[in-house]
C-alpha cells in the first residue's frame, strides 16, 4: 500500500508554508559542525522539505573512497527518526540523499532487499518495541511500493506477534522471523523462584501466501537457562510481567539443506539447528563450545553477537561480534568487530579469516549487523554506535558514515541495527510532489520545489507553463517548457527567473533519455495550491535557452515569501480526517499497532 500522500487529494497536503526548510541540507565532513547540528536536533540530525512532509537524515562523512566502494547504488535502513517517524529508508549510496521513506510506523527494523523468484522486494519489520524484544508484523513490498505480503506469528503465548530481530526469506521462498514470549518456568538454577516467568525466544517459518506456520522452534526446549551469561535481574528484563530473557535470539538463516543457523546473544552461541526435530547439530562459542579454536582463542570468544550468516557453502560464517555490552570509545584495544570465520564441521575447528574494527575506535554493546557484498566488500552497521562502515575484504575502510553521534552513551532510537547495500528500481504509483514560493503570485521570480518519494530513475526536472493563455488544463506540450534542471538530492529547488509571468505551472520528472516518468498536478501560482488536474505532459523538448544548468538550482538558497498560500482551518481538518481514515484502514489489515 502506498504512503498517505499517494492520492490526488494527498498532493495538496504536501504544500508547506514559507517557514519550512528548503531543499537538501547535504552531508557534513566536519565532525564538530555535525555534532553541533545533531545536538540542535535532539541527537537526531535531520532535515525537512518544502514538497514533502518526510523527515530525512543528515550524515557525517568521516572518510569515503568512492573508487573502492561497492557499486550497488542504494542503502537500506530500518530506522526510527524522531517522534513518530519510524519506517524503512532507501538512500542513494552515491551521495547519501534520501530516495524513499515511509514513516507511518512506531518502530522499524531489518529493512532489506530480498530476491524471490528473480524479483526484488523490500522487506522490513514494524511494530511495538518492548525492552529488548518486540511484537509486530513483517511487511514485503514490490518495487512499485505495493504491499505484497503481511505476515506475523501464530499461536504464541499471550498473543505475541513477530519480533523485530529477524525477518528474512528462505531458499524455499517462505519467511522466517524471530519470536519472543513469556512462559511459566522454574528459574531457581539462575537465582530466580521456582514459579517464575521465562522470556523464551525462537522462530517461526511461515508460508507468506497463507501465514501458515511450517516450522516452529523454541530455545527453552533445547538449551539450559543456566548456560546464559545474562543475570536474573531487572537489567535483563525480569519484572512482574516479563520473564528472564536467557537466550535472546537475534538472527536465523535457513540453509539449502533445510537446517537453521541461529545466533543467541545471551548465550554467546551460534548453533546449527536440525530442520526436522530442532536439536542443535553443533554449537560454536559459549559455555558448551564444540569447536577447536585455531586462532588462539579469537575465533570462539565472540560474545553478545548479532547477524550470523553462512558464506562459501556453509564453510564460512560472518557475524557482528559486540564482544561485550559497553558502547563508547575503546579503552585500549577495541573489542567490537565484524568477524569472518572459517569452520570445519568434520574436524570441528574454527579460525579467524578477517576482523573488521571501527576506524573511529569505538565499541558497540548492542545491535549491529554485517553484510557480505558481491564485490567482496563488507558493510557493517555499528548498532548503538550509530554509523555504518564499508570495508574492502582485507579490512581497509572505504566508507565511514555517521547518522548520529558516536563514542558516547547510546541514545534511545538512534542506532544502525543493520545497513544493507543493494540494487533497486523504485517505480512509485503516486505522482511527484511540488511546492512553490511565488512572491509575485506568478512564475516571475518564483521558486519551484519538486520531489518524488521512491523514484530511482529521475535524472532531471522540467517546469512548464502555458504560454498562450492562463489555462490550467493546457500545460501539455513541449512549447510549455520554461526550465529544466538536473535532480539534486531528494528535493530539487528551481528558481524560474523574471522572464516569464504566468499563473499556472506543472513539473515533470524526466529519465536520462528525456522520457517523462511522471508529472505533478498543476499549481496555481496565485494561491500556491494545486489545481486537481494533471499537467498531462507526455514529452519534453526544450529549446537550448530554456535549459538551466546546475547554477539554476537553488540548493538551500534564500526562501522567498509566499504571500498567497492560505491554509484554512477547514482544509487542515479535512487533511487530518483523511489521514485518520487511512490509518484506520491500515489498522484493519494489521499494519498499525
Amino acid at each position: 500500500m502506498p504512503p498517505l500522500w499517494s492520492t490526488a487529494a494527498g498532493v495538496a497536503a504536501l504544500l508547506w508554508w514559507a517557514g519550512s526548510a528548503a531543499a537538501d541540507v547535504g552531508i557534513f565532513s566536519d565532525i564538530d559542525g555535525f555534532t553541533a547540528y545533531a545536538d540542535s536536533h535532539g541527537g537526531f540530525p535531520s532535515q525537512t522539505f518544502r514538497s514533502s512532509d518526510i523527515v530525512a537524515p543528515v550524515f557525517q562523512v568521516n572518510s569515503w573512497d568512492r573508487a573502492d566502494a561497492d557499486a550497488a547504488p542504494y542503502l537500506f535502513l530500518g530506522t526510527v527518526y524522531g517522534r513518530m517517524r519510524a519506517g524503512p529508508m532507501i538512500l542513494d549510496a552515491r551521495d547519501l540523499s534520501l530516495v524513499y521513506a515511509d514513516q507511518r510506523y512506531d518502530n522499524a527494523y531489518c529493512a532489506n532487499v530480498q530476491v524471490v523468484s528473480g524479483t526484488r522486494y523490500m522487506a522490513f519489520w514494524e511494530g511495538v518495541h518492548h525492552r529488548g524484544h518486540a511484537s509486530g508484523h513483517c511487511l514485503v513490498y514490490d518495487e512499485g511500493y505495493r504491499l505484497t505480503y503481511n505476515v506475523t506469528a501464530q499461536g504464541l503465548h499471550g498473543g505475541a506477534l513477530a519480533d523485530m530481530h529477524e525477518m528474512v526469506f528462505t531458499p524455499d521462498e517462505t519467511i522466517i522471523f524471530s519470536t519472543y514470549f513469556n512462559i511459566p518456568y522454574n528459574c531457581s538454577s539462575v537465582g530466580g523462584p521456582d514459579e517464575a516467568l521465562l522470556m523464551d525466544s525462537g522462530f517461526q517459518e511461515v508460508d507468506p501466501e497463507t501465514n501458515k506456520v511450517l516450522f516452529e522452534w523454541n530455545a527453552s526446549d533445547y538449551f539450559d537457562i543456566a548456560d546464559s551469561f545474562a543475570r536474573y535481574d531487572e537489567a535483563y528484563g525480569v519484572s512482574p510481567d516479563s520473564g528472564f530473557d536467557f537466550f535472546h535470539i537475534n538472527s536465523i538463516e535457513k540453509t539449502v539443506d533445510g537446517n537453521y543457523l541461529i545466533s543467541s546473544r545471551h548465550l554467546s552461541v551460534l548453533a546449527l539447528v536440525d530442520g526436522k526435530d530442532g536439536h542443535p547439530i553443533w554449537t560454536l562459542g559459549g559455555k558448551r563450545n564444540q569447536f577447536e579454536d585455531l586462532s588462539n582463542g579469537t575465533a570462539t570468544n565472540f560474545g553478545w553477537q548479532h547477524d550470523a550468516r553462512f558464506y562459501h557453502n556453509q564453510s564460512h560464517i560472518t557475524v557482528f561480534d559486540n564482544h561485550g555490552e559497553a558502547t563508547g570509545h575503546c579503552e585500549g584495544k577495541c573489542e567490537s568487530r565484524g568477524l569472518h570465520l572459517e569452520i570445519d564441521t568434520v574436524n570441528m575447528t574454527a579460525r579467524v579469516v578477517h576482523e573488521y574494527f571501527h576506524p573511529e575506535s569505538i565499541n558497540s554493546g548492542a545491535m549491529g549487523g554485517l553484510q557480505q557484498l558481491e564485490s567482496g566488500n563488507v558493510m557493517i552497521g555499528w548498532g548503538h554506535s550509530p554509523g555504518f562502515v564499508e570495508y574492502r575484504s582485507e579490512g581497509t575502510p572505504v566508507m565511514d558514515i555517521q547518522r548520529g553521534k558516536i563514542g558516547g552513551e547510546a541514545l534511545a532510537d538512534m542506532f544502525a541495527y543493520r545497513v544493507y547495500k543493494h540494487q533497486w528500481q523504485g517505480k512509485p504509483a503516486w505522482p511527484p510532489s511540488v511546492a512553490v514560493d511565488a512572491p509575485n503570485r506568478t512564475t516571475s521570480n518564483a521558486t519551484v520545489y519538486v520531489s518524488w518519494n521512491g523514484a530511482t530513475d529521475v535524472k532531471s526536472w522540467a517546469i512548464a507553463t502555458q504560454l498562450a493563455a492562463d489555462n490550467a488544463t493546457e500545460i501539455n506540450d513541449d512549447k510549455s517548457l520554461i526550465a529544466e534542471a538536473p535532480r539534486r538530492g531528494f528535493e530539487t529547488a528551481i528558481h524560474l527567473g523574471a522572464d516569464v509571468t504566468r499563473r499556472y505551472v506543472g513539473a515533470a520528472a524526466l529519465a536520462a533519455d528525456g522520457a517523462v516518468l511522471g508529472t505533478t498536478h498543476v499549481i496555481d501560482m496565485e494561491s500556491g495550491l494545486p489545481v486537481i488536474t494533471a499537467s498531462d505532459m507526455t514529452s519534453i523538448r526544450a529549446p537550448p535557452k530554456a535549459r538551466l544548468g546546475a547554477a539554476g538550482i537553488q540548493m538551500g538558497g534564500a526562501i522567498f515569501a509566499l504571500a498567497a498560500v492560505v491554509y484554512t482551518a477547514s482544509y487542515l481538518r479535512k487533511r487530518k480526517t483523511r489521514r485518520d481514515a487511512e490509518r484506520a484502514v491500515y489498522t484493519k489489515i494489521g499494519m498499525a499497532d
